[in-house]
């Protein structure tokens, strides 16, 4: 008789609720994770926010569908479909496979003129969101880098670097833990006035960075425009960073530049 299979610990469920909220799970997986929020009020509140902020994030963010010019310039990329009408039927089904064949070639068209964001630019920008419409984006209030960076000790799998504490310009405001794609992550969260910037620091290995094309006093960043957010990503040694904010383009460099100078 097969042993029962173990219950999951909240540690091995909370970087799964994304996916088991999405339906991303394999069903042995999704099984054991629904298991363990069935039996823990704590990590049920997680994944009903996470429900949450998808649907918000699904009814907020913009659809920017393809314009009738771009439309127009891959339709006419295509070969003129010509067939032999052979038997009444044939008058049907030749010029239907051309429609099929003309509608492939344009999502496969849309697909090069439209090439998918980078997965860590993409990511940044969800998980900015996130902290903005979360009640209780940190953990850690500050009270400057050497309160908020010995905080993380021992919840993160990597030992986090020096701290940038904040200046007159940005403030630290605190800190958590988060997730970001398939690990965790250190969250810290500055302030611009009214503007939020979120900062996630996580171990690089595994992942292709984006091509740079900013100086951040001496550390080379990609950064980009994406949903209306500035994402600044780059990598220092064995950690990756990415600052997403909607600071304008030269904050989010002063503010990535002093981030990246004092680690």
């Amino acid at each position: 008789m097969a042993n029962e299979e173990r219950a999951m610990s909240c540690e091995e469920v909370r970087p799964l609720l994304r996916e088991a909220t999405r339906g991303a799970l394999d069903e042995q997986t999704r099984a054991r994770v629904y298991a363990h929020l069935a039996a823990c009020p704590a990590c049920r509140e997680v994944a009903d926010e996470e429900r949450a902020l998808d649907r918000l994030l699904e009814e907020r963010l913009p659809q920017h569908p393809a314009s009738l010019a771009l439309k127009r310039r891959l339709q006419a990329r295509l070969p003129a479909v010509v067939a032999p009408v052979r038997r009444p039927l044939g008058r049907w089904l030749v010029p239907l496979a051309g429609g099929l064949a003309a509608c492939a070639a344009l999502v496969v068209g849309l697909r090069r003129e439209h090439p998918s964001t980078d997965p860590l630019v993409a990511e940044a920008v969800s998980d900015h969101l996130r902290v903005v419409y979360r009640d209780r984006p940190i953990d850690i209030e500050s009270g400057g880098p050497h309160q908020v960076k010995p905080w993380f000790t021992g919840r993160l799998d990597f030992a986090l670097p020096a701290v940038f504490g904040g200046d007159d310009e940005f403030t630290l405001q605190g800190g958590s833990v988060g997730y970001y794609l398939d690990r965790k992550a250190a969250v810290l969260v500055y302030k611009r006035g009214l503007h939020t910037a979120s900062l996630f620091v996580f171990r690089a290995d595994g992942f292709t960075f984006p091509a740079t094309n900013q100086d951040l006093g001496g550390t080379s960043a990609a950064v980009r425009q994406e949903r209306g957010f500035r994402v600044a990503v780059w990598r220092q040694g064995q950690l990756g960073y990415a600052l997403a904010s909607d600071l304008n383009p030269d904050e989010i460099v002063r503010l990535g530049s002093r981030i990246a100078n004092s680690s």
